[in-house]
């Protein structure tokens, strides 16, 4: 399958969610069409990712840090509007992912792997000292070193 067909069924895909979302506010999971007894639903991909099961957040107060803002005006509930750029998809995730890191229950591996994404894809210091935190947990010596260097020189670039 070429790209351009992954990515034109990544955006009706999302176009779909974001569609249904917007209709019933976005809170709850929209039930699946009803199918026609002689139609049989397709299997499932074999190389999709599980996401460990996280409870829906409780609404919480407003972050003590500074955040990045929202682009094109997401927001909960809201369809939010990117065209075939999945990259935006992507930032928007890590963004409304950021405040809530810490009700994700991973390893620190993959954790500081996280705070490594986001800093990678949104490029701001407020993810440093959570990225710090999550590192210092690496009991493997030599993967906690790779990290905190890793910290060490994306600090060295903010700081340019």
């Amino acid at each position: 399958m070429n790209q351009n067909r992954k990515d034109n069924d990544l955006q009706r895909a999302i176009d779909e969610i974001t569609q249904k979302g917007g209709q019933q506010g976005g809170a709850q999971k929209p039930a699946p069409a009803p199918q026609p007894a002689s139609m049989v639903p397709p299997a499932p991909a074999a190389n999709t990712m599980k996401l460990p099961n996280v409870p829906a957040p409780a609404p919480a107060p407003a972050p003590q840090m500074a955040m990045p803002s929202m682009p094109m005006g997401g927001g909960f509930g809201r369809p939010m509007s990117y065209g075939a750029d999945i990259s935006k998809v992507k930032e928007a995730a890590l963004k409304e992912l950021f405040p809530i890191m810490d009700r994700v229950e991973v390893e620190p591996e993959k954790r500081f792997l996280l705070y490594q994404e986001m800093l990678n894809t949104m490029r701001d210091k407020a993810v440093i000292a959570p990225a710090y935190e999550a590192a210092r947990q690496i009991r493997d010596d030599k993967v906690r070193a790779d990290s905190l260097l890793y910290l060490i020189n994306s600090i060295d670039e903010m700081s340019l």
